[in-house]
């Protein structure tokens, strides 16, 4: 439980690295692997980041490789992780996510509150975003205490409802998106495909 619990706070802090590494950068990549080719989105080798095999079979998977590459290397485990090192960095990084939301909504909430004007509408929605969220992060708890015990099978589900539950958020209240967090679950869940067809070595 402990270690579980340590794995939750250094989520929390990875997403400040996120954020910070999202904003102005325009990294190239290289693919890390000797002898072998660059990745798609790879440069010159004069101080780009070098993207390890695991991480570039997973990002080539998504829908945005440089934002999957940004986000995964925004913890430093990233460089010499193994598939089960990587399953712990992006479910950590998809509680700190769910959880810098959730945290935000009772200032919205009081904010409205005070409001005369704000509707009754606003908020139901609001305290829809507060259920959901609730629940977003129970499930990251779940699946990093799944991790610990080396408990594979249920993480994609954690994943998939924790977007949905995101998604749900957003059509309620758009002014908490779903995009990061959802693209943050899309990593876990081929983190998780990766891992299971592959073992924990790279």
């Amino acid at each position: 439980m402990g270690s579980s619990r340590l794995l939750m706070l250094y989520g929390v802090l990875s997403l400040m690295a996120v954020v910070s590494s999202s904003m102005g950068t325009n990294n190239k990549y290289e693919y890390a692997a000797a002898g072998s080719a660059p990745s798609p989105s790879g440069g010159a080798a004069d101080g780009n980041r070098k993207v390890t095999e695991i991480v570039d079979k997973v990002c080539k998977k998504t829908s945005n490789y440089k934002n999957c590459v940004d986000t995964l290397y925004s913890d430093p485990r990233t460089p010499d992780a193994d598939r089960y090192t990587l399953a712990y960095v992006s479910f950590g990084l998809a509680y700190a996510n769910a959880v810098q939301t959730r945290d935000r909504i009772p200032d919205e909430l009081l904010l409205h509150k005070n409001d005369s004007d704000s509707r009754h509408e606003i908020l139901q929605n609001l305290r829809i975003c507060e259920r959901d969220y609730n629940k977003a992060v129970k499930f990251l708890e779940s699946a990093l205490n799944d991790l610990n015990s080396e408990t594979f099978f249920t993480l994609p589900s954690y994943a998939n409802h924790t977007a949905r539950l995101a998604d749900d958020c957003q059509a309620h209240y758009p002014t908490f998106t779903s995009a990061s967090l959802n693209s943050i679950c899309q990593i876990c869940t081929l983190v998780i495909a990766s891992l299971c067809s592959g073992g924990a070595s790279p």
